[in-house]
């Protein structure tokens, strides 16, 4: 998960700086950093939110499937295996 992260961030960051470095070589579009600083940042938010979403819906998940008042733990504690009281 921690690979898809980072590996995603190079991208992008990469991909940025490579869209500046072509349009100043063809020098018929005029960049402006301010601007390309700006893309820059609200492309790593949008990267940001994603990654946030996906790993709060792991945790809402890992949460929700090992609760203790799932019906699999209920029945392994009423029987008495396993555990000492």
């Amino acid at each position: 998960m921690i690979f898809f992260i980072l590996g995603s961030v190079t991208v992008l960051g990469m991909q940025s700086v490579i869209q500046i470095a072509q349009a100043v070589e063809e020098g018929g579009e005029v960049v402006i950093r301010r601007v390309a600083i700006w893309d820059l940042f609200y492309r790593m938010m949008v990267v940001a939110f994603a990654v946030g979403a996906v790993v709060q819906g792991v945790q809402i998940y890992v949460t929700w499937r090992f609760r203790e008042s799932h019906p699999r733990f209920k029945a392994f504690n009423q029987s008495g295996g396993g555990g000492t009281k």
